[in-house]
């Protein structure tokens, strides 16, 4: 085993996944993964646990497999994306019976699950020094006043996530504002290549102590 090596487990949604660009070509996990291992000067080996369109409540769930919980054991670097789809589900929700409450309970129940992911992890990882980084959210309708809304009042309350010990948020909304036709894929909703690269620079800004 390469002592000097690190381990990085990627958890999360979509963007985990790398939806937007061709199969095969590097998302933000493997462009991150690079940036870390330059900066680092160390190997860094990853793995990925993500499924398009989960939400909150499903990434708590991964963190209960067995698999997952041995990858968390051992990881020296942890990034989770998630909330997105939280909120696209309840802005479909929205659309069909109009009530604004919908898209609070969304948000209030999403951070609520956050907060119970980061507890999850803390119970679970052995390391004694890890970095958990998170992403706020960017907004890829940019044009519809209550998606900015709720995507600003679900970045409020996630960025105070990053006053606890070994966690730091990426800010992924200010990275995308006015720049979503350079960094969105053609179908607008998940980034391009450049978007990926974007965001894992804006991850590894954050720099790795402890």
């Amino acid at each position: 085993m390469d002592f000097n090596s690190l381990r990085y487990l990627a958890i999360g949604d979509s963007l985990t996944v790398g939806i937007g660009v061709l199969f095969l070509d590097p998302g933000f996990v493997e462009y991150y993964r690079g940036l870390s291992q330059q900066i680092l000067k160390k190997s860094v080996f990853y793995k990925k646990c993500a499924r398009s369109g989960a939400t909150t409540e499903d990434v708590l769930m991964m963190l209960h497999f067995p698999s997952l919980e041995e990858s968390v054991k051992y990881a020296d670097i942890i990034t989770i994306t998630a909330g997105g789809d939280d909120l696209i589900n309840a802005a479909k929700k929205f659309l069909i019976n109009k009530n604004e409450e919908s898209v609070s309970h969304a948000i209030n129940q999403s951070l609520n699950n956050y907060s119970k992911i980061i507890e999850r992890i803390r119970h679970l990882d052995k390391q004694d020094q890890y970095i958990l980084r998170l992403t706020n959210l960017y907004n890829p309708f940019p044009n519809i006043p209550i998606a900015d809304e709720a995507i600003k009042a679900f970045n409020s309350s996630i960025n105070r996530f990053g006053l606890e010990m070994n966690v730091k948020v990426a800010d992924l909304y200010s990275v995308f504002k006015g720049n979503e036709k350079a960094l969105l894929s053609k179908r607008g909703v998940h980034p391009n290549s450049e978007g990926y690269y974007q965001m894992a620079l804006a991850l590894s800004r954050l720099g790795y102590s402890p």
